[in-house]
Formats: C-alpha cells, sequence, structure tokens
C-alpha cells in the first residue's frame, strides 16, 4: 500500500513501513550475477556451514598514494615525537642513544609541564598517521569476507587475522542496497562515496565495502542481496 503524499510504502505481508522515495531509489542487483564475469578479487565459495564471500580492497595505485602521503606526514609529525621522547627520556634519567635529539626548546630544556602538553597536543596527529599507515596496508592486502550460515552472519574487515568483525542475525536482513553519500570537504570540494547497506528489520544499518573498487563493491551486494534476500 502507497502512500506518496506522507512518502510511506506498507508491505502487509511482513507489516513493515518503507519511505516510499528509498523504494524507487533502490536496485535489483540480480543481473550483476546473469552472465557477466565475475570481477577479479572476488571470491565465493560454500562451507561446510553456509557460504563465504569475500572481497580484496587491493589497489597498487592507493596504495601507492597512502603511502606517500603517510611518509609525508608521519615524517614531520616523527620530529616532534621524537623530540618529545627525548625530553621524557631525560625528565626520568632514562640514558638516550647518542643519535636522539636534544630534548631543548627554544635553548631550553623542556620540564614536565611542556613535555605532558605535547604528548595530548600530538596525540591527535599520530593517530591520524597511523590511519595514513592502515589505509596503505589495507589498499595493499586488505578484505571484506562475510560468512553467513543459517544461524549467524559474520562480517570481517581488515588484513590477514587483523581487523574488524561484526556479528549480525540473516533472518534480520530486509534489504541490501548499494547507496551513494556526497559531501563538500573544507576546500568546499565535492566528494562522494558509496557502500553496501544490510538494512535490518529493527531499523540499525550494517555499513560495509566503501573502500572497494566498485565493481567488486557491487558483485558483492549482488551476491548479498541473493543470499540474504532472495
Amino acid at each position: 500500500d502507497i502512500n506518496v503524499s506522507t512518502d510511506i510504502a506498507l508491505c502487509r505481508r511482513c507489516d513493515i513501513a518503507h519511505a516510499f522515495s528509498e523504494l524507487l531509489q533502490r536496485r535489483d542487483l540480480s543481473n550483476e550475477l546473469d552472465g557477466k564475469p565475475k570481477p577479479k578479487g572476488v571470491s565465493e565459495r560454500t562451507t561446510a556451514r553456509g557460504v563465504a564471500y569475500a572481497a580484496s580492497h587491493r589497489s597498487i595505485p592507493m596504495a601507492l598514494g597512502a603511502l606517500a602521503v603517510s611518509l609525508f606526514w608521519n615524517g614531520i609529525v616523527s620530529v616532534f615525537v621524537m623530540l618529545n621522547l627525548a625530553s621524557t627520556l631525560n625528565l626520568l634519567d632514562v640514558p638516550m642513544p647518542d643519535w636522539f635529539p636534544a630534548p631543548l626548546m627554544n635553548g631550553d630544556t623542556m620540564g614536565w609541564g611542556m613535555t605532558l602538553f605535547l604528548w595530548v597536543f600530538l596525540t591527535p596527529f599520530i593517530l591520524i598517521g597511523a590511519t595514513m599507515i592502515g589505509a596503505f596496508f589495507m589498499a595493499l592486502g586488505g578484505r571484506t569476507e562475510i560468512r553467513i550460515n543459517p544461524d549467524q552472519g559474520r562480517i570481517f574487515t581488515g588484513v590477514g587475522p587483523i581487523g574488524r568483525t561484526r556479528k549480525f542475525s540473516p533472518h534480520q536482513v530486509r534489504q541490501v542496497t548499494l547507496q551513494g553519500k556526497s559531501w563538500r570537504d573544507s576546500d568546499g570540494d565535492r566528494q562522494q562515496k558509496q557502500e553496501i547497506i544490510l538494512e535490518m528489520a529493527d531499523g540499525a544499518e550494517l555499513k560495509l565495502g566503501s573502500g572497494l573498487k566498485e565493481a567488486r563493491r557491487t558483485y558483492l551486494a549482488a551476491l548479498l542481496q541473493r543470499t540474504l534476500c532472495g
């Protein structure tokens, strides 16, 4: 049942209301699996308990770009980190190697107040640098893997065994969609990002695949749509 004026579409069989405008934007991805070659970097296999899908984040251009930015950023930050580390070791009376920088600022030895302030000040810059390093390794050998069995689904995103795992109930997934998001960065330039959305019956959403190449992301979304909503 559809009410265009209130933007509501009600499915009587499952007794769930949807936004009608969102339904119009949803895309049936089944044609991505029919007669089209599977993109390189995507795998699917059947396990003893269910199915497993994986898509590689590997992209040499992105890895080189992330490496260049990471080396530039962390090279600058490391100068201040080494200076503050030298000050910390000096205040703790710990012997320092000869190649360590002198713990001086404006010609004077730094005290505990300035040293602690610099650690707090540098923490966000260190975390940003660590994120850049993580982006490099993701572009070099990262993957998104989804395992689905009758009772539980698991989404893993990371490199090797290191990464983030999220669990969900396959029976609670009501729709799998590809959605785009656009915004403007600090310079006013328009940015776009597309990701796979698992819409749950309780209104929650699981988002994945934003770091994948478009062909891999679309094919993975089609596999999930067929498995979870087919």
